[in-house]
């Protein structure tokens, strides 16, 4: 029984990062997002977690986070290429070909989208020799690009093939932005959509919603918001996107749960989108096989 379009991030379990690979392999999914301080820190060292993540038998959906790249001149920017020469290293190691880049809250980042756009292209340059494709997520409390309409007008900016976007259903659904503004998304440049729900009918305040965003997050099928959810996954669908879907699930209290719990919370996730979702707006790859994981 695997899960071919959907996977899960290791930043929702517990555990050592052998652990971690072992539950979402076990619960049936083929690939996993991969948190950089999984790798480094592991006990073996850097090469020992590169060598558990590529001899898992998952297929690495891409590497998280650089955070608080563009925006940024002199001493800082230089140093924050640095670090992204040093992450796009780690994520080719792994077999990895996308990179999430989120979007800068640093308040030394400046707001130019020409400048902005001029960093994200220089990023792109970097990653190209390894193969590598550029995911720029918007962070609702960004000084760069608060949602995802502001990250694809970034991504169009930069014109290149290997810069695109990364949606997260949660920050779609705590901003209430309408579904309908989902149709400004290229298909071909949205390279990776990370979902999840949250309890609450709603969130108040900026920092409760970023409160929740870091620890309250629960799966698809779980929270307040599976209509809206399943809008969400449906709308994506009907304007072509066909690519990998992510858990991304920050929970405190899953964080005090058996890995493989919390991943068999996920595997019902997937059967839920993949059955009651995506299948009213066929045709869908994979949905076939999806829908046989029940056996």
């Amino acid at each position: 029984m695997i899960f071919h379009d959907f996977g899960m991030d290791t930043a929702s379990l517990a555990g050592s990062l052998d652990t971690k690979l072992a539950a979402v392999r076990e619960a049936g999914f083929s690939q996993v997002m991969i948190t950089a301080a999984d790798i480094v820190g592991h006990p073996g060292g850097t090469a020992a977690g590169v060598r558990a993540v590529r001899g898992s038998g998952l297929e690495v959906t891409g590497l998280e986070a650089l955070r608080d790249f563009e925006g940024l001149g002199g001493q800082l920017g230089a140093y924050k290429v640095d670090v992204a020469k040093a992450m796009l290293e780690l994520c080719a190691s792994l077999g990895g070909r996308l990179l999430l880049v989120e979007a800068s809250t640093s308040r030394h980042a400046g707001t130019d989208p020409e400048a902005i756009a001029a960093d994200l292209a220089r990023l792109a340059v970097l990653a190209v020799p390894l193969g590598i494709r550029i995911a720029y997520k918007a962070v609702p409390w960004s000084r760069t690009a608060r949602d995802f309409r502001a990250a694809a007008d970034l991504a169009m900016r930069v014109a290149s093939p290997n810069v695109g976007v990364a949606v997260d259903a949660f920050d779609v659904l705590a901003s209430g932005v309408p579904m309908d503004d989902l149709d400004v998304l290229d298909p071909e440049q949205t390279f990776l959509v990370q979902i999840s729900d949250y309890m609450w009918h709603e969130v108040r305040t900026a920092e409760e919603e970023a409160a929740t965003a870091t620890h309250f997050r629960v799966f698809p099928g779980e929270g307040a918001h599976s209509d809206a959810l399943a809008q969400f996954v449906s709308r994506l669908d009907s304007i072509g996107y066909y690519g990998n879907y992510s858990f991304d699930v920050y929970n405190d209290d899953y964080l005090q749960m058996p890995p493989e719990v919390v991943a068999g919370r996920a595997r019902r996730a997937a059967v839920w989108l993949a059955e009651t979702v995506l299948r009213r707006a066929l045709p869908v790859p994979n949905v076939e096989r999806l829908r046989a994981a029940r056996g």
